[in-house]
């Protein structure tokens, strides 16, 4: 997240971050983490292409078992460049 848009989501992932609190809450209602955070600033996701909000939204869920482990994520389109809708033969 801090690379592709200069900035730190949370300063804590603690209930005492007022974010951390919004991020749980986006979460529970299935919202794009990286929409919501880039909110809260006035900022729009727009510069970021699909498959890296994608990327961001996973791995920056609250519940570790459902980010996704290392394998995946240099697996994912972003990483590779791959087009997942386009078999890859």
């Amino acid at each position: 997240f801090g690379l592709l848009n200069g900035f730190f989501p949370v300063d804590e992932a603690k209930n005492t971050d007022w974010r951390f609190q919004k991020l749980c809450r986006a979460q529970e209602l299935n919202k794009s983490s990286t929409a919501t955070i880039m909110g809260w600033y006035k900022k729009s996701p727009d510069h970021l292409s699909a498959e890296a909000r994608d990327l961001i939204d996973a791995m920056l869920n609250i519940n570790p078992v459902k980010r996704p482990s290392i394998e995946q994520v240099l697996n994912h389109p972003f990483i590779t460049g791959k087009d997942p809708s386009k078999d890859q033969f």
